[in-house]
């Protein structure tokens, strides 16, 4: 029998499911006619509160959806077997799936609001995969068509910035970033700009380092919050994060400068982070002098986890030398075990086994233990008997 490739069937699955689901769900929802959003979505409203059996309805729209990201996505691996994406992936490095790399895009989402009948007020913000079957908690949906990029990222916009909810605003927000539309990271540095809702604002971060049209002015205002005491720590976080996806050489002093002047451990974590997903030889040297002469032994470690994800004698020779050094602290050692466990197997396997059977501290031999167990090496069978049967 010809084999087909996990590519094809990948392609073709995605391609059954999505014809029989926009059939099954064209049957469920509720066609809105008007001429354009606004007035459709006003037409929706009036007749879910009049006409709905329920005590909720659901009001929806597709929209036009960036490239590169995966939300609410179903994978059928070759054995028939299903896993699950829910909320929103960054697809554009893969998303790990049962030990695989799937790298996919969901191009035909919907907003979908819910609301009270009573009222008609929204509860609730969610974007959908329309390739995947939704029971929508058995609650009708009038359907409103597509939307104009415009009509819906102001609709949004005014959802984000009249919420009092920061779950709403929270998820309006990520609506917004959604789309394929230039403007969308004006709206999103808006609204890090001016909104009182913490969940708006650390959404609006989150994503602004991931628009296409960063500018340097972006950078300044994402670097600006990073150092600014007088936010909190997670808006912080998520702007070192989003300052760091843009990995030029600027970027990369400027987050080494930043380094320097934290004090607080989450947020040097989160700028180690951002080091590391620059590949230059300068981000490694680095990595390497955090590793090895950081006063903090928390930051010597992360150091030392992403060195191991690093390839490079570099990375390696800091790595080994960490383990070799007779003075050196045991947890950190430890890390570097495990960071050792991360370099390709044919490097990895024989420094392992030599640690576990001769080094100095017994907890950095255990460590090496678990480590070889992890890698499904023979070389590591044969130290587990001559260990076992003694």
């Amino acid at each position: 029998m010809r084999r087909i490739n996990l590519s094809m069937c990948f392609a073709l699955t995605l391609l059954l499911c999505a014809t029989n689901t926009r059939a099954q769900q064209g049957k469920n929802f509720t066609p809105v006619e008007g001429a354009d959003l606004a007035a459709r979505m006003e037409a929706a409203v009036r007749q879910g509160r009049t006409s709905s059996p329920q005590s909720r309805f659901w009001t929806a729209y597709s929209f036009d959806v960036r490239p590169g990201v995966l939300v609410d996505f179903e994978y059928i691996s070759e054995d028939g077997s299903r896993s699950y994406i829910t909320g929103v992936n960054d697809s554009a490095t893969g998303v790990s799936i049962d030990s695989q790399s799937v790298r996919a895009e969901t191009r035909n989402l919907g907003v979908f609001l819910l609301r009270s009948r009573e009222s008609g007020d929204i509860s609730r913000i969610e974007v959908y995969n329309l390739e995947r079957k939704h029971e929508y908690g058995g609650y009708p949906v009038y359907w409103l068509g597509r939307a104009g990029n415009e009509e819906s990222i102001n609709l949004l916009r005014g959802l984000a910035e009249s919420a009092r909810s920061g779950e709403i605003g929270a998820d309006a927000t990520k609506a917004i970033a959604l789309h394929d539309d230039r403007r969308v990271g004006d709206v999103l540095e808006s609204l890090a700009r001016t909104s009182t809702v913490e969940g708006v604002r650390i959404q609006a971060v989150s994503w602004l380092g991931r628009t296409p049209n960063t500018t340097p002015a972006r950078q300044s205002f994402l670097l600006d919050l990073a150092r600014s005491e007088r936010e909190s720590q997670e808006i912080r976080r998520r702007a070192v994060a989003a300052f760091g996806q843009t990995r030029d050489a600027a970027t990369l002093a400027a987050l080494q400068n930043l380094y320097s002047s934290l004090f607080q451990q989450d947020l040097k974590r989160a700028v180690l982070s951002s080091v590391s997903r620059n590949e230059s030889r300068e981000a490694t040297s680095f990595l390497i002098k955090v590793a090895a002469s950081d006063q903090d032994p928390e930051m010597r470690k992360k150091a030392l986890a992403h060195l191991g994800q690093r390839a490079g004698e570099q990375s390696a020779t800091t790595i080994a030398g960490t383990i070799e050094q007779t003075d050196a602290e045991t947890e950190i050692q430890k890390q570097a075990v495990v960071a050792l466990s991360r370099r390709p197997r044919e490097e990895a396997v024989p420094l392992l086994l030599k640690i576990a059977r001769t080094h100095a501290k017994p907890e950095v031999r255990r460590q090496a233990l678990l480590m070889l167990a992890r890698t499904g090496d023979e070389r590591a069978l044969e130290l587990y008997r001559e260990i076992l049967l003694k």
